[in-house]
C-alpha cells in the first residue's frame, strides 16, 4: 500500500490479537512501530517478533491520561514524528441485564470510549503528529450494528465509538487528520477463542454459520486498518468499515 514505507505508527493493544496483527502488517509494509499495551512482558515479545528494525514497545494504560502524557512526552524526544495511530486496545465481556450494574457499565465505557478519546487526544496534542496527513483508526464491533443477548454494555460502548469517531473526524479535518472506525465480527483471537470455548457445540456452530463467508482472522482486520492508515485511503474519513464476513447483512 502507498505511503507506509519509512513511516512510524503507534499501535495500542499490540501485545496480541488484532493489535499485534496490525503492528506486524505495518512493519511488513516498511513502517516503524511503537507498540503499546499493559502487559510489558508480552509486549516485548511481540516487539521482538516484528520484521524490520527500530521498533519500540512501551507499557501504558491508555485510560490513564497522566500516563499517556508521559508516554507522548518521551516519544517526542525519541521518535519525533508518529504518522498515525491504530487503537486496538479495549476490554470485552458479555453480561446479561440481571447482573449489569453502573460499575460494570462505567468500566466498559471507560475502556472503550474513554480510552479511545484519551489516546487520540494525547496523540493529536502531543506534538508528534505530522503537519499534514495523519491517520487514526479505532476498533468498534459488529455488536454495535445488531442486537445480541448479553451485550448491552459492550454494544453501547462500541456504538458510541462509531458516533464519536464521526464527530471527531469533523473536528480534526481542519488539521488534515483522518479518523476512521473498523467494525469486525467475531475474529479468531485468544480472547474470542476463550469465549467460544464456553459455548455449546450448537451455539458455536450457529455463530460460525452466521458469518456467511467465514469468521475473520486478525490479519483480515489488520489489512483493513493498514489500508485506512495508508495514502490509498487519503480521502476517507469518518467512515465505519465493516469487516464481519457477512454477519450483519442478513
Amino acid at each position: 500500500m502507498r505511503g507506509l514505507k519509512n513511516k512510524c505508527y503507534l499501535v495500542t493493544g499490540a501485545s496480541s490479537g488484532i493489535g499485534l496483527a496490525t503492528a506486524t502488517r505495518l512493519a511488513e509494509e516498511g513502517s516503524r512501530i511503537v507498540l503499546v499495551a499493559r502487559d510489558s512482558e508480552r509486549l516485548q515479545a511481540a516487539c521482538a517478533s516484528l520484521p524490520g528494525e527500530r521498533h519500540l514497545s512501551r507499557s501504558c494504560d491508555v485510560t490513564d491520561e497522566d500516563a499517556l502524557k508521559a508516554l507522548f512526552k518521551e516519544l517526542r524526544e525519541t521518535v519525533e514524528t508518529i504518522d498515525g495511530l491504530a487503537h486496538c486496545a479495549g476490554i470485552h465481556w458479555l453480561r446479561p441485564l440481571k447482573v449489569t450494574n453502573n460499575a460494570a457499565l462505567t468500566e466498559m465505557l471507560t475502556s472503550q470510549i474513554g480510552g479511545s478519546i484519551a489516546v487520540t487526544k494525547a496523540y493529536v496534542f502531543g506534538k508528534v503528529a505530522p503537519a499534514t496527513g495523519a491517520a487514526i483508526v479505532w476498533l468498534s464491533s459488529a455488536a454495535a450494528l445488531q442486537g445480541e443477548s448479553g451485550t448491552a454494555a459492550y454494544s453501547a460502548a462500541k456504538g458510541g465509538l462509531i458516533s464519536a469517531g464521526r464527530s471527531l473526524a469533523v473536528e480534526l479535518a481542519p488539521r488534515h487528520i483522518r479518523l476512521n472506525v473498523i467494525s469486525p465480527g467475531v475474529v479468531r483471537t485468544p480472547q474470542s477463542e476463550a469465549f467460544l470455548s464456553q459455548l455449546s457445540d450448537e451455539r458455536r456452530q450457529a455463530i460460525e454459520n452466521a458469518h456467511l463467508i467465514g469468521i475473520s482472522e486478525p490479519a483480515d482486520v489488520a489489512a483493513a486498518a493498514t489500508y485506512l492508515l495508508s495514502e490509498d485511503s487519503r480521502k476517507i474519513t469518518g467512515a465505519n468499515l465493516v469487516v464481519d464476513g457477512g454477519l450483519t447483512i442478513h
